[in-house]
């Protein structure tokens, strides 16, 4: 299948020539280019582009040094540094300039202005993303200094992960201003607003989310805790990554498309894919900044001009992508022919279905098998179990985060003692600390056992261990 069969279409030419102004340019890409047995001559065409060969991290970013991955090898040329979580292997540093800068605040001007309606009131921006050189916090908090210099009556306080900051500041400073904004992971917010009294969450709020997909059902919840049944638009989930910045962004369309009961009909499958059991995020992105692409295999290729370029960028994110004339078209078909209306004719929509590659998520932070081998085999449990476990990060009833770690028992262990699950649960925790940047991060700010493993033990060959040929060592959040 050509991969630009699906592909977002306005700005094809802009791609063709970032491309050619890596080729020429970017050290790395030429090396790249060349080493896929191309000569690296300029591209001119639809299927000339689809010939350039797809980029990752582990096959482009990592194998370059990071001078030669930015414009005329000119380290210089950065700004600001941002950083992925180590947990993979390493953390990988990404830069951003002047212009990243400015998409930032164009991103949120909108959804401060389209989402959440915040006109000329004062706003206190909450940036409760991880500071530091993770991007959420600071990207956050330049988007909100940057819609300061162009006027907008918005100010910003960054406490982080820190809850009980969070709490404080939405107590005692927010009562200053007219509109709240709180922005964070999922998981954090929701533990902000469980923390914070009634007082506080009477005010006017509005929540801005990225790093883990939401459920329609959480979105309900979060509403009911601040006293805003049923108005959708105030919860607003970014897409974004590390290597790009904010990608897309929910707006009230979207969110009212998500919502519309689509899930399992025909039209569901069209849009949200034949094999979507759960509603997949749902974002709208400028095809004008950000050239979208699909491949034979279901996974986005991203097309960006930044510091870094990134050319035909696979993140391991899979998924759809639309036009706006695609996606008014389809949903002329539907019992909600009314959304059609709604629809920007000029831009793109990225269905995300999932990311094979991540293990699972909690409070944002991803969870691999690697970040926890060590604990199973510690020499005071390895006689106990197998090493065969598995992970999840899944809610519980309450839509709390629960990191819970199934483990099978040795053969012919029928009564390991009551220590053992605490004693897992101690290794386990030990190994994240000392695997995973994140979850360090977060279990150092938190006071409670919320980052505490939850080990369930099973019999030799039963529960999750009992039929699969390969594995499981994760539930994929």
């Amino acid at each position: 299948m050509n991969p630009l069969m699906t592909t977002t279409t306005p700005d094809l030419d802009h791609a063709i020539s970032l491309a050619n102004r890596a080729l020429a340019h970017v050290p790395a890409y030429q090396e790249h280019v060349q080493t896929h047995g191309l000569d690296g001559r300029r591209v001119q065409t639809a299927r000339e582009f689809a010939t350039l060969p797809v980029t990752t991290k582990l096959n482009y970013l990592r194998r370059r040094s990071l001078s030669g991955l930015v414009w005329d090898g000119d380290i210089a040329g950065a700004g600001t540094w941002s950083a992925t979580s180590g947990s993979t292997g390493g953390p990988t540093f990404f830069p951003r300039d002047c212009s990243a800068a400015k998409e930032s605040v164009e991103i949120y001007g909108r959804i401060l202005s389209e989402n959440f309606e915040v006109g000329d009131r004062s706003t206190l921006v909450i940036v409760c993303f991880a500071m530091g050189t993770w991007i959420g916090g600071t990207y956050s908090y330049q988007a909100v200094l940057g819609l300061r210099a162009r006027g907008h009556r918005v100010s910003a306080t960054t406490p982080g992960i820190d809850v009980r900051a969070a709490v404080k500041n939405l107590s005692e400073l927010a009562p200053y201003y007219e509109k709240v904004v709180i922005a964070g992971y999922p998981p954090l917010v929701k533990d902000i607003l469980d923390q914070a009294p009634d007082s506080a969450l009477a005010q006017d709020i509005s929540i801005l989310l990225a790093g883990e997909a939401i459920t329609e059902t959480w979105r309900d919840h979060v509403l009911r805790r601040i006293g805003r049944a049923g108005q959708f638009r105030r919860v607003c989930v970014m897409y974004g990554t590390a290597e790009a910045g904010v990608m897309g962004h929910e707006t009230p369309f979207t969110i009212a498309l998500r919502r519309s009961g689509l899930l399992g009909t025909e039209m569901g499958k069209l849009l949200f894919g034949a094999e979507s059991r759960t509603l997949p995020t749902f974002v709208e992105f400028n095809p004008m900044r950000l050239f979208t692409e699909v491949d034979a295999d279901g996974y986005l290729l991203f097309t960006i001009d930044s510091t870094l370029p990134l050319i035909r960028y696979r993140i391991n994110d899979t998924g759809k992508v639309f036009t706006g004339r695609e996606l008014g078209v389809l949903l002329q078909r539907c019992p909600h022919a009314d959304l059609a209306e709604a629809v920007d004719p000029d831009a793109g929509y990225i269905v995300l279905t999932g990311r094979p590659d991540v293990a699972t998520t909690f409070y944002s932070s991803n969870i691999y098998p690697r970040d926890l081998v060590p604990a199973f085999e510690n020499p005071s449990v390895a006689n106990m179990i197998t090493n065969k476990f598995r992970a999840s990060g899944l809610p519980d009833g309450d839509h709390q985060p629960v990191l819970r770690i199934d483990v099978e028992l040795a053969a012919g262990v029928m009564s390991p003692g009551q220590d053992l699950p605490e004693e897992l649960s101690r290794l386990c925790r030990a190994s994240l600390r000392a695997n995973n940047e994140e979850f360090r991060a977060l279990d150092d700010e938190r006071d409670d056992d919320r980052c505490h493993p939850r080990i369930t033990l099973h019999a030799y060959g039963t529960g999750p261990f009992g039929s699969d040929v390969k594995q499981t060592y994760v539930v994929v959040a």
